[in-house]
């Protein structure tokens, strides 16, 4: 998951802008706080304290609660005395004073650089303020008498409060519209991703759609246009090759009459045996091309693989020594290129198989409506480096390619298209000194 996302152009834009809006949110709270608490210390506080103090003139002393009542009706405000005589609120309920004793903060800081006294002190040193539950309460002393005027600005602040969320998620929104503005800017990007990869598997006719016109835009016509030229050259030299093995059937027709003509000796038999390699050449590149075309033209039946199988043994291998493990399978195939594969693959197994250690193997096995055609033979076995590029065309493990030790590095391939071509896959599994198996797998119902 973690290698995903880091892998992900959208995973990390998303992180981007998650991180992008807490800081940003963080900060616009931070500077509206800070912002809001110096605008009031510097402007709103004193005025507040300063009509406070009118107020306070105006209930005399001692406190005359029907004045403070008076008062009250005309302000939001709530007055509340403590006295040896009397304790009154204009509230409904009392004033709790015991939290308030305790934690109230006396606003009397002194500037260390300037030794001045804030606003709230300048103005009036005998008061002390606080916010309780949104309200704001200033206490101050007049005789022996304590009074609490209790600001009611609940709704105001709540509203505010309210506007100042509001703020951050429409910024956060913002934020959202500016990521996925992005990620529509990227999206070529990822059409051109998915485009590549059908590229790989060699849906060379495969197009990637073109979004919009600027700099992602061109780069996708670039793509294409790549891929419509490495279409071309690999068309090209697949009529080439066509067309010099067509070209080469008519020479070595005249030359199979020549030979019939001759007199039997050393050299007509080393020349039947050229004639017969070149034929067998020719045969394998016609039909691996054919394969290999965008249409595959294989005729699907019913066949009885075990039937085959041992058919193919009796009549290409009969003086061999083969191990056979097979079990009654019946799938949908064409029978032909089935018979070739099981042919190339023996063929290889043979040559390369040391008899002193055991007899090549062939084993049909079904699972899981898959069957499964695997041939191993106990040589010497394979290089690891080596095994991924055997079944391309013309590879031989053995630079040399003498004709003792094999063909042309055409019968692996041959054998991976008509795997291919059936909708299944070939693997080949090889450890030197021990030996090479290669396992054809195929669906019981021929799709693809």
């Amino acid at each position: 998951m973690l290698n995903r996302i880091q892998h992900s152009l959208s995973a990390k834009l998303i992180i981007l802008f998650i991180c992008a809006g807490v800081v940003l949110l963080l900060l616009v709270g931070s500077i509206m706080g800070k912002g809001l608490s110096r605008h009031f210390r510097s402007s709103i506080q004193p005025f507040m304290i300063h009509y406070i103090n009118l107020m306070q003139q105006e209930l005399g002393s001692p406190p005359d609660l029907e004045q403070a009542k008076a008062i009250t009706r005309d302000i939001p405000v709530d007055i509340h005395v403590f006295g040896p005589e009397q304790n009154w609120s204009t509230a409904d309920s009392q004033l709790d004073r015991s939290e308030l004793i305790e934690t109230f903060e006396q606003r009397r800081s002194v500037n260390p650089k300037t030794g001045a006294r804030n606003a709230l002190s300048r103005l009036d040193r005998r008061f002390r303020l606080k916010r309780v539950d949104g309200d704001l309460i200033l206490h101050t002393v007049e005789g022996d008498y304590d009074i609490y005027f209790q600001i009611r600005h609940r709704r105001d602040i709540r509203r505010g409060g309210y506007f100042s969320f509001f703020v951050l998620f429409a910024i956060l929104g913002v934020l959202l519209l500016i990521y996925y503005a992005t990620r529509a800017l990227f999206r070529p990007i990822e059409d051109i991703d998915r485009g590549v990869k059908q590229f790989s598997v060699g849906n060379l006719t495969h197009r990637i759609s073109k979004r919009r016109n600027d700099q992602l835009g061109d780069l996708t016509d670039s793509v294409n246009q790549m891929a419509e030229d490495i279409s071309n050259m690999l068309e090209a030299k697949r009529q080439l090759l066509l067309g010099i093995s067509h070209e080469l059937r008519s020479p070595l027709t005249r030359s199979k009459i020549n030979l019939a003509l001759m007199d039997d000796s050393a050299s007509k038999s080393e020349i039947e045996k050229d004639i017969q390699a070149m034929n067998q050449l020719i045969n394998e590149l016609l039909e691996s091309e054919r394969l290999n075309s965008p249409h595959k033209i294989i005729q699907p039946e019913m066949t009885d693989l075990y039937s085959l199988i041992e058919e193919v043994i009796e009549s290409e291998f009969a003086n061999q020594t083969i191990s056979v493990e097979l079990q009654s399978v019946t799938a949908n195939v064409d029978p032909v290129r089935i018979k070739l594969l099981v042919r190339n693959l023996l063929q290889n197994a043979i040559k390369y198989n040391d008899n002193k250690k055991s007899a090549p193997k062939v084993s049909l096995t079904v699972k899981s409506q898959r069957f499964t055609i695997a041939v191993r033979d106990y040589g010497t076995g394979i290089a690891a480096q080596q095994i991924p590029f055997l079944t391309e065309p013309f590879y031989r493990a053995d630079p040399s390619r003498q004709r003792m030790t094999g063909g042309y590095g055409l019968g692996l391939y041959l054998c991976r298209m008509i795997v291919e071509a059936h909708g299944g896959h070939i693997e080949i599994e090889s450890k030197q000194g021990k030996g090479t198996r290669v396992r054809c797998s195929f669906p019981l119902s021929g799709e693809n």
